[in-house]
């Protein structure tokens, strides 16, 4: 008996200790790099977690043929020379998400600077925290096509501090049924 209640406090201990964890969810970190804000999240690094957890895609594997892989998942990650990591997010579908662990490192409001790409008028996406919709509807502007890279941004993104799942969700597609390709976000303090 006298063993029992040591080794009782000790399990009791750890599971005390495991259970706060800190990230705000169930993924975790791509390369372990938890994104800052203000900065730039690439979007190609969304967390590791796998389908159901750190993405939905409606396919499951990733459409570029491009060898080797910017990683292993069933998100499309496109391959273009102009992407600023040489690739981006691409065949986006309404019903995908993406999630990312972020550290909000000021208060305020901000502007996302994007780069996109869209042949005709994009879909919509928003991004949420926490699952709170901080952004309302982006809708992603026809580029001249798919191979066309241009700056866009979304302005009045007000952000408390702290650890924060970021989620961008696929609302609606746009004239060719997909939201648009997006390189990044680019989070800036106005």
């Amino acid at each position: 008996m006298r063993t029992l209640i040591p080794a009782l406090l000790l399990l009791t201990a750890s599971c005390a200790s495991s259970s706060s964890s800190e990230f705000p969810g169930p993924s975790r970190p791509y390369k372990n790099r938890v994104h800052s804000i203000p900065g730039t999240i690439e979007v190609e690094d969304f967390d590791d977690g796998g389908e159901g957890v750190a993405y939905h895609d409606m396919e499951p594997e990733n459409r570029e043929k491009k060898q080797p892989p910017y990683r292993d998942s069933g998100v499309d990650l496109e391959w273009r020379e102009d992407a600023s990591q040489k690739f981006n997010l691409g065949w986006t579908r309404p019903g995908e998400w993406l999630v990312f662990t972020v550290d909000v490192k000021e208060a305020g409001t901000y502007t996302i600077e994007m780069m996109v790409a869209c042949d005709k008028r994009g879909g919509q996406f928003r991004l949420e925290f926490n699952g709170v919709d901080k952004t309302g509807p982006i809708e992603v502007p026809d580029t001249g096509g798919w191979t066309i890279l241009k700056p866009f941004s979304k302005s009045g993104v007000t952000l408390e501090p702290g650890r924060y799942v970021m989620k961008m969700v696929m609302d609606k597609g746009g004239e060719k049924g997909s939201i648009g390709d997006v390189d990044y976000f680019r989070f800036v303090k106005k």
